[in-house]
């Protein structure tokens, strides 16, 4: 049953100015495509193109070789900033169902074929249209695009899969153990499937081997051991030492927070707390958007586009909060969640902010349910209630008022 649509042309208003920052980087993602900076315009679809068509044509060994890595993206488009490929062999599966297209046609085909899963899965969870557009251009998902990278794919497996988990257990399980191609991402929900429904917990599992098969199968041994022997410690390195700023410089986890002002150590120490905290306050949260929060929280490489997941809890928010009135500064809050992976590349200080108001956020979606003002409640069966909403007030015993 699809939810009744709350969406006013105020919040459209809203949404559609959040999208301009986003809208000003796409034109000079234009720009820098008709002065043949192609290598450059394409960001990190790049990866995601040489990726797939590596894979395709059984030249793994030169995606774990930085020198061979480099040279190939050099002798297409010359110099170029940093690149690496920093996924496990199951995200190469779905690069490798691109990598026949030329690079333009595979990043775009992914960018669309992920918003429309993302469609369908808020579809399936009976979010109405408005609700499914509104997170579609949410500046996150903008920015997603943008970089041609995989936040509208995630959002559709753990968001789905929260969403979806009380009325389609399996299904739920099965989009959450797909998420494994990115599996910082999903630190908390393990533990609160076992909890919660340990049906979805084993197709969880069960989905998650199985992706893990089928891409030990098509690519064979060698790509999980560059895995665990060069992309894992590569990306590892890229958190202790900050280098490649290419990759280190979007951080907005509570690490990257931390670390300029403690160093490595203490940093590390600080994230560790906070994605244990997250975990353990996962076993006991049943609110979609709480868990979609404490998803974010708990991981410590986080960029911007990563936000699609918090911003999906915003509108879920946003809906219940038009039903149920705001708290002070609640809406103030969500609108700073909102629009603000739209504004980090053009204010990097947004990434310092940036963990701050998932902590905040994560407060409003776990607040009790307050007491609706007497005017809004319902009046019992019966009862007579007057237009202003009041019931009359009842004549005192022995009174001689009417009736």
């Amino acid at each position: 049953m699809q939810e009744k649509s709350q969406f006013t042309p105020r919040l459209a208003l809203i949404v559609a100015v959040c999208a301009l920052p986003s809208l000003c980087e796409a034109y000079a993602i234009l720009w820098g495509e008709r002065q043949g900076f192609t290598g450059k315009a394409l960001r990190d679809g790049l990866d995601f193109w040489a990726g797939g068509f590596l894979l395709l044509h059984h030249q793994t060994p030169i995606l774990f070789d930085h020198m061979a890595y480099q040279t190939f993206l050099q002798g297409l488009y010359g110099k170029l900033p940093y690149h690496l490929w920093s996924y496990p062999p199951s995200y190469g599966l779905i690069a490798a169902a691109f990598g026949w297209l030329p690079p333009w046609g595979a990043v775009l085909s992914f960018d669309a074929a992920s918003l429309a899963l993302l469609a369908f899965v808020l579809r399936l969870a009976g979010k109405g249209w408005w609700f499914v557009v509104a997170v579609l251009v949410a500046p996150a998902g903008l920015e997603s695009v943008l970089e041609h990278q995989n936040a509208a794919l995630m959002t559709s497996l753990l968001g789905g899969g929260i969403l979806l988990l009380e009325r389609r257990p399996r299904l739920a399980g099965a989009l959450i153990g797909l998420a494994t191609i990115k599996p910082q991402l999903g630190l908390v929900l393990p533990l609160n499937l076992l909890r919660r429904s340990p049906l979805a917990f084993a197709w969880a599992a069960l989905a998650a081997v199985l992706l893990a098969g089928a891409a030990l199968l098509a690519f064979g041994a060698p790509a999980w051991v560059g895995f665990l022997t060069f992309t894992s410690p590569a990306m590892s390195n890229v958190l202790l030492t900050g280098q490649p700023k290419e990759f280190a410089g979007g951080l907005i986890s509570a690490f990257a927070l931390v670390k300029p002002f403690t160093g490595i150590h203490a940093a590390l120490a600080a994230q560790a707390v906070v994605s244990i905290a997250c975990v353990v306050a996962g076993l006991f949260t049943r609110k979609p958007a709480a868990l979609l929060v404490l998803s974010a929280l708990a991981s410590p490489y986080l960029h911007d586009y990563d936000l699609l997941g918090a911003a999906l809890a915003v509108a879920l928010l946003m809906q219940d909060r038009l039903a149920r009135g705001f708290l002070p500064g609640e809406p103030i809050l969500f609108f700073l969640v909102w629009f603000g992976p739209g504004l980090l590349p053009w204010m990097p200080q947004y990434a310092h902010l940036a963990p701050v108001l998932l902590a905040l956020l994560l407060a409003s979606a776990t607040r009790r349910d307050g007491v609706a003002p007497c005017d809004s409640l319902p009046a019992p069966p019966g009862s007579p209630v007057l237009s202003a909403g009041r019931s009359p007030i009842p004549a005192p015993p022995e009174s001689t008022a009417p009736g």
